[in-house]
């Protein structure tokens, strides 16, 4: 066709889009929705990538480099970025001496004298101290929190952190606490607060937050301060006998130059030799090239590639671009066939096919590029809107609100290509429609061809296996994930006249509404087919990610090692200051006084198996586990594993021909968190606030003095073995093995926080003797913050035992899962409303002929409603089918790029073990019902009481 065809094409498409302003709507809307999706995720996604002065400022405030660590005497090699990996130079490679000092006598030298050495002329350093993990004191009582020693104050430090509200600290024992800790805390500016073990008072006088981890619950000291109250904590853990306290300042540095020279790469190079490894604001601005930079050279890449994220955001954004083009589908199908009499006066005039095929495809440039731009101005306001609510899921503050030009000058193309190619398949039905039939509104009836239901099957079958297989044949990545996911997809689409069909069968055991409702759904394929394969796609993509999402938990779930029964209450033994347990009455007293109604005490002892030992954490104690025999060792897994290093395929495969293997796998899913020792002493509370346990034959079991052991692996012919090391009373030489067999009694434990556990009486047949380990509580109602906090900070006045609530696993969803999940729910809610509401335009004149013939309004939006629930029932069934396929591939994907461990000592594997695919039944059944029920409602709430008939054409 000639360009001035072209023109007239698109008047005439922009001039009907005009007259049709409801139809046109609805149009740009089914475009605009998933265009809004991807546009507001770009605009995310570019927000929250920060450049590198930005990453700098949150990094090093001011300064020109960040000294991360020193190692004296050694030589390292590093990345660019030091996040992305360093490592020590062999003694060999690295030379005797740098800079004509030798090694050795670096090694002797203060930190200023190598700091002198390693850094330009004229350099300073200012020393910067973090991740302190501390408690310190609260309004409700005690919590744990991150300390830094940071002179804000200083202009250096600028950016670092961002002042909220209050004035920085500047006087003696002054502090900035994060937003997130004076929430958590009920303590706010002006109040004090108290590291533990401290006598020093410290004020807040400012809320800041770190950009880059908003929930952190943080306090920053000036260093000097912050020296000062530790070595008051030191001071005061030395008196009680604490061996694990100690702190030393200026581990790492702030750097700053004179004038505005940059720390170069060379600056760097330089600093590696003497062993200290430093992120540059130049370099990081401005990496050097490969070739120049030591630790590549090695083999150590900078940057590993996720196979794994590639492959979903690969899937994810290719899945969604088919997804707008199933959603433009309708409505350009739609149009047409409301159009087809003027497009029958095109072809009367002496229009040819080619013109009408360009009027249809030119109603596609036109409202595709609208409703592109729609989309785009919808996503960025969007973001722009929930701003803070998207940088408080994701933790980090944006850098800025970023639009970028070219990304969204391409999803405008994405709109523009998807209405062509959205508006293909009704351009050429039309442009084949009969003169006749299109001036008189009459369509035909075709049954779908038997050629098209066979192609959607195949292509089901062969998309299905393509994502689930192909990645194994083709050594991985998305391509053949997407590739299959789609075939897959589309498979369905051919299907679904044929399908459309199968569902009409059905009308005649439906009431009335339902059963006109399906009949017009089978008379009217070419309007059904397109609307239900919108919502199709939309659900595809909400099931998908739902399903992903919901296998991720399921894995998490999996992995979650609970220390106790859910809810318990733990105190564990200072078994450094009060080796005895002299203080550990008061603090059982003090955890419950400040707990209402903490339920009945188990106690806890650890056993210890060197004769010069108190407690079970000294060098001379040994170790007490449970002896796995050697007829239940999986061979597969101790046999040419290097490392211990297992891929999940060599795990599967041993578990199916092995049940020895298949045991040690389900070992490794529910073995629990040890609760301090693998094997502990306890009673029949014990048995049931830490195991979970409550049959009374078990209890019993214990009373006659046998072991109860939670795998029944470790026990042959009604007897477990102990195994115990012990140790010299200092420590040193090789450790002697000895074993013991006792009666054993194989339980079921949830969790299985503990190995075995023993009465006092089996203690003492094994020549063990005891220490306190802990105390557990099983309160009836669930420990508040608040009560927590109290009694940590009861406990902390007369021990220095730790307090824990098990609150059992918490689901975490990120904020990109939640944003999916949000973003293909709301699609797909979406796609069926506008859907439906093309189908009811459409069905205009059906509503008519009811009206004509006396059918009460009743009737009619019954009718209404009940077409639109049709197709959203059907689109809504055939997207939960067709949702599995990438859902299950990416899966498997991820399955397969996991390693794991096996564990000698246990006999199980541990690691990152990939759950079986979780569906979630509940809520995909609520989507099924709800979007039929849904779009019922907003059909028949929508369709007039009072109809206008319309002139009957021909």
């Amino acid at each position: 066709m000639k360009l001035a065809a072209w023109r007239v094409a698109l008047r005439i498409a922009r001039r009907d889009a005009l007259r049709a302003k409801g139809r046109s709507a609805l149009v740009i809307a089914m475009i605009a929705v998933p265009i809004l999706g991807v546009s507001a995720a770009d605009v995310t996604y570019r927000s929250s990538q920060l450049t590198a002065q930005e990453s700098a400022d949150r990094r090093m405030g001011q300064a020109q480099a960040f000294i991360t660590s020193i190692q004296p005497g050694q030589a390292v090699e590093q990345a660019p970025n030091p996040d992305n990996g360093s490592d020590n130079v062999p003694a060999k490679q690295a030379g005797s001496s740098v800079g004509g000092v030798s090694r050795t006598a670096l090694a002797k030298e203060s930190t200023a004298q190598l700091l002198t050495r390693a850094l330009p002329a004229g350099a300073t350093v200012q020393p910067v101290d973090t991740d302190l993990y501390l408690a310190t004191t609260t309004a409700y009582g005690q919590s744990n929190v991150d300390v830094n020693g940071i002179d804000l104050s200083d202009p250096l430090t600028r950016g670092m952190v961002t002042l909220r509200q209050g004035t920085l600290p500047q006087g003696p024992f002054q502090v900035a606490a994060s937003t997130a800790f004076l929430k958590d805390s009920g303590l706010g500016i002006g109040r004090t607060t108290t590291l533990a073990n401290s006598d020093q008072p410290l004020t807040i006088t400012a809320a800041v937050e770190f950009p880059n981890s908003l929930g952190d619950d943080e306090l920053v000291l000036r260093p000097n301060d912050l020296n000062a109250v530790m070595a008051g904590i030191s001071a005061a853990d030395a008196r009680t006998g604490n061996r694990d306290s100690g702190f030393e300042s200026g581990q790492t540095w702030l750097v700053s130059l004179p004038g505005q020279s940059g720390f170069s790469w060379n600056d760097v190079l330089k600093a590696n030799q003497y062993g200290v490894t430093v992120a540059s604001r130049a370099v990081l601005a401005d990496p050097p090239p490969s070739s120049d930079v030591p630790y590549s050279r090695n083999q150590r890449p900078e940057f590993s590639s996720d196979k794994t994220t590639i492959t979903i955001l690969g899937t994810v954004v290719g899945m969604a671009l088919l997804e707008i083009v199933l959603l433009a589908g309708p409505a350009f199908a739609v149009g047409a066939r409301r159009s087809r009499r003027q497009l029958g006066l095109l072809a009367a005039g002496g229009g040819n096919r080619a013109h009408t095929r360009s009027v249809v495809l030119g109603g596609g440039i036109v409202l595709g590029t609208l409703g592109a731009v729609c989309g785009i101005a919808l996503g960025a306001t969007a973001v722009a809107l929930g701003r803070g609510w998207l940088e408080a899921k994701a933790g980090a503050r944006f850098g800025s609100l970023t639009l970028e030009p070219l990304d969204l000058l391409g999803v405008v193309l994405v709109g523009l290509v998807t209405g062509l190619l959205a508006a293909v398949v009704p351009a050429v039905q039309a442009s084949r429609q009969e003169v006749v039939a299109s001036l008189t509104g009459r369509g035909v009836v075709k049954a779908p061809p038997k050629v098209l239901t066979v192609l959607g099957v195949l292509a089901v079958a062969g998309g299905a296996a393509l994502a689930l297989l192909g990645t194994k044949l083709a050594g991985g990545g998305f391509l053949p994930v997407l590739g299959g996911s789609a075939l897959a997809e589309l498979g369905v689409v051919a299907c679904t006249p044929f399908l459309v069909g199968q569902f009409g069968r059905l009308s005649g055991r439906l009431p009335l509404g339902p059963r006109l409702a399906l009949r017009d759904a089978t008379r009217n394929r070419g309007r059904t087919a397109p609307a239900v394969a919108a919502v199709m796609a939309a659900v595809a993509g909400a099931v998908a990610v739902l399903v992903f999402q919901s296998s991720t938990n399921a894995q998490n779930q999996q992995q979650y090692s609970a220390r106790t029964v859910n809810g318990a209450v733990t105190l564990s033994a200072d078994q450094y200051g009060d080796p005895t347990g002299k203080h550990l009455g008061q603090a059982r007293a003090a955890v419950q006084n400040s707990i209402p109604d903490p339920g009945p005490r188990a106690d806890l002892s650890t056993l210890l198996s060197g004769t010069g030992c108190v407690t079970g954490t000294e060098a001379g104690c040994g170790y007490v586990s449970l002896q796995l025999p050697a007829a239940e060792v999986c061979p597969a897994f101790v046999t040419g594993a290097a490392m211990n290093q297992l891929s999940p395929a060599a795990v599967q495969q041993a578990a199916r021909t092995d049940p020895r293997c298949r045991a040690a796998v389900d070992a490794g899913r529910s073995s629990g968190e040890s609760i301090g020792a693998s094997v502990v002493v306890g009673d029949a509370a014990a048995l049931r606030n830490v195991l979970g346990n409550d049959d009374p034959a078990a209890a019993a079991a214990l009373a006659r003095g046998s072991v109860l052991v939670t795998d029944g692996r470790y026990v042959v012919d009604g007897r477990t073995t102990l195994q115990i090391e012990s140790y010299t009373a200092d420590g040193s030489g090789r450790p002697t093995t000895r074993t013991v067999s006792l009666p054993a009694t194989v339980i079921s434990a949830h969790p299985a926080a503990v190995s075995a556990l023993l009465p006092a009486s089996a203690a003492t047949r094994a020549g063990l003797r005891t220490a306190p380990l802990a105390s557990v509580w099983l309160p009836k109602q669930p420990v508040t913050q608040a009560e927590q906090q109290r009694a940590a900070a009861a406990v902390a006045e007369v021990s220095q035992g730790a307090l824990s609530v098990e609150r059992g696993f918490q689901p975490s969803n990120g904020a990109i899962a939640i944003g999916l999940v949000i973003a293909a729910t709301t699609v797909a809610v979406a796609a069926a409303a506008i859907a439906t509401g093309l189908a009811a335009a459409d069905s205009q004149a059906d509503l008519a002929t009811l009206a004509a013939v006396g059918a009460a309004a009743r009737i009619r939006r019954t009718l209404s409603g009940f077409q639109c629930a049709v197709i959203a029932a059907m689109g809504a069934l055939l997207g939960t089918v067709a949702g599995m396929v990438p859902a299950a591939a990416l899966w498997r994907e991820l399955g397969s790029n996991k390693v794991v461990y096996y564990d000698t000592t246990t006999g199980s594997i541990q690691g990152a073990l990939s759950a079986a695919l979780e569906v979630p039944w509940s809520t995909l059944l609520e989507l099924v019902v709800g979007l039929p029920l849904l779009a019922w409602l907003l059909a028949a709430g929508c369709t007039r009481s009072r109809m206008v008939l319309t002139r009957r054409l021909g």
